[in-house]
């Protein structure tokens, strides 16, 4: 009973032998890695307003160093430069505007 599982949507096992289930299970992952990689910053800054503690500070070193190597292979290139955007798009100003929280 538990080896059989009811789907909607027959996935047929891979040429190496991988079930319908596994090959999920491996895609899953990989999303989740790619996206621990190119989401690193979050990461860190999330580790940043955790709990002052062992725990939270030794995350939060993992995190940063984490950070910093996607940073210098050029992964967080794309968004920081969304991000250079959204900051210049928020510091414009309609013509006569002088205060910048006049909305």
């Amino acid at each position: 009973m538990a080896e059989e599982f009811d789907s909607p949507v027959d996935i047929a096992t891979d040429d190496q032998g991988l079930p319908g289930v596994g090959q999920l299970i491996v895609a899953i992952a990989v999303a989740a890695y790619v996206l621990l990689l190119w989401n690193a910053h979050a990461l860190a800054a999330w580790t940043d307003g955790l709990e002052p503690g062992p725990l939270s500070a030794r995350a939060g070193a993992i995190a940063h160093a984490l950070a910093d190597k996607t940073a210098a292979a050029g992964m967080d290139a794309p968004r920081a430069a969304l991000h250079d955007e959204w900051e210049r798009v928020k510091a414009a100003r309609w013509p006569g505007q002088t205060d910048p929280d006049q909305r």
